[in-house]
């Protein structure tokens, strides 16, 4: 696994839809997706991400590890056991990091007195503490919610579109759920999944082919996440 490949491949459909990251950096990441060639400059690029860069250095930190170690980058996007070791004081002295990124100062306060018992520095966790309560970089659907968040799913078919089967989030008595789902996903850049591959979902694309063990952490840490941020009362859990 090459951790600098896995952040572009989660990194290039959200640059396109100018939700993160310098701008008209899409083609540059699809490159290095397709080539593999120059990874110090895309290191370079993906550093200025907004939200990316800061959990990557502080998964690392924690570990001694560079950020784009690819167990980093899979802890990130998928969780494994480096998520372990992180509490919630942990996350609340890190808010502040997201402020030097762009984060209003208000709001990096209003979390951090939110922040829950089981918060961690994990994609999906950032999803729903932080980028739909607060950023309003997107509007609050759940259809965007969903498709912002990494899921995981099988894939049943592949012809003309990939039809893949797995839990997709929503909303039940003010709660984030998982429920299972049919849905229709376009193939990523570079990626060419069989009949029966676990598969990892992001904006509408299958961006990536999961081996057992991310599959089964990616479904484990958002499992725990969801916990987390339903135990505690957040203003914007309603969807539009």
């Amino acid at each position: 696994m090459n951790g600098t490949l896995l952040c572009c491949e989660f990194a290039n459909t959200p640059n396109l839809l100018k939700q993160c990251g310098p701008a008209e950096s899409y083609h540059v990441l699809n490159n290095y997706i397709l080539t593999k060639k120059n990874p110090k400059d895309i290191q370079k690029l993906l550093a200025k991400f907004e939200s990316l860069y800061p959990y990557l250095q502080l998964i690392a930190g924690k570990h001694g590890l560079y950020p784009f170690d690819d167990r980093v980058a899979e802890a990130y996007l998928f969780g494994n056991e480096l998520l372990d070791v992180f509490t919630a004081k942990d996350y609340r002295d890190f808010l502040p990091k997201l402020g030097e990124r762009g984060l209003p100062e208000f709001m990096v306060k209003g979390l951090q007195g939110l922040v829950p018992d089981g918060a961690l520095p994990y994609h999906a966790f950032h999803v729903f503490f932080v980028k739909f309560q607060v950023t309003r970089k997107v509007s609050k659907t759940l259809e965007n919610m969903v498709d912002c968040m990494v899921s995981w799913g099988e894939v049943k078919e592949v012809v003309p579109e990939l039809i893949v089967t797995g839990p997709v989030l929503n909303v039940k008595d003010d709660r984030y759920v998982l429920e299972e789902k049919e849905r229709s996903v376009k193939y990523g850049v570079g990626i060419n999944p069989k009949i029966g591959d676990k598969v990892a979902v992001h904006w509408g694309e299958c961006v990536h082919i999961l081996n057992q063990h991310q599959y089964e952490n990616l479904q484990k840490y958002t499992e725990k996440v969801i916990k987390a941020v339903n135990s505690v009362s957040l203003p914007q859990r309603r969807t539009e």
